[in-house]
């Protein structure tokens, strides 16, 4: 038998746990690094994936197929309205892009059934956000004050170079402004040139230092999925750890 609250080698249990992935801009990496942490948890508990609002393809969410095929998951079209229950085809953020697509607006409610659905059948359950985190599911709600209703403890995924340290910082004052428990940061290096190593490497200190969290470490650009999981496996031990 497994003693309650811990796993069978003694770490903390996450069972019953949600865990919200945020970016500080859109592109920054959130969804490589949903992608690299289900797959490092699905090793260890009954892990799953769940994006509330997707845009730029209503069929296959590309962010979806990612997750689920990093994590060795079948993507079973099934799933598709529990795991990703808004899907929009217009490239926008989800209050346009459902009145470009004429499609009805986000409508909450629905989110938090959805979310107590698959919660209910995982230990872990990732929810990864769309773009950042004020942005607007509809003209009447943002993103963070959805969140603000769950309080999930909440990953920042932010790029390492130069410009992060305002977008992070906001981001981190805005999840504290709502009382939204911050787990910590992840830095990517995501496309294009990270920068001068110097500045990444203050970027890190100085998230951390004026940011007064936890910073999981720096995601360098790799040549595959598989060296990227194998680089980020000491992160992803760190943040389930956490929880």
């Amino acid at each position: 038998m497994r003693e309650e609250g811990k796993d069978m080698d003694g770490t903390a249990s996450v069972a019953g746990k949600t865990i919200f992935v945020t970016g500080t801009d859109t592109d920054v990496g959130k969804t490589l690094i949903c992608g690299l942490l289900l797959a490092a948890a699905v090793r260890c508990c009954r892990a799953g994936y769940q994006k509330w609002v997707s845009t730029g393809n209503c069929d296959i969410p590309d962010d979806w197929r990612f997750c689920r095929e990093a994590a060795g998951l079948p993507l079973d079209r099934q799933r598709l309205d529990l795991e990703v229950p808004f899907r929009f085809a217009f490239p926008a953020s989800p209050h346009l892009a459902a009145e470009v697509d004429g499609r009805a607006a986000v409508d909450p409610e629905l989110l938090v059934r959805r979310h107590q659905e698959l919660a209910a059948a995982h230990d872990l359950l990732i929810v990864e956000g769309v773009g950042g985190l004020l942005v607007p599911l509809r003209r009447d709600l943002l993103l963070a004050d959805l969140l603000a209703r769950f309080r999930f403890p909440t990953l920042v995924v932010a790029r390492s170079g130069l410009g992060t340290l305002n977008h992070t910082l906001l981001t981190l004052e805005a999840l504290r402004n709502r009382r939204i428990p911050v787990l910590g940061v992840v830095c990517s290096d995501g496309p294009g040139d990270p920068g001068d190593e110097r500045l990444i490497a203050d970027n890190l200190r100085t998230i951390a230092e004026v940011g007064r969290c936890e910073v999981f470490g720096r995601l360098r650009r790799c040549s595959s999925p598989d060296e990227a999981g194998e680089f980020f496996a000491p992160m992803a031990a760190a943040i389930l750890a956490a929880l």
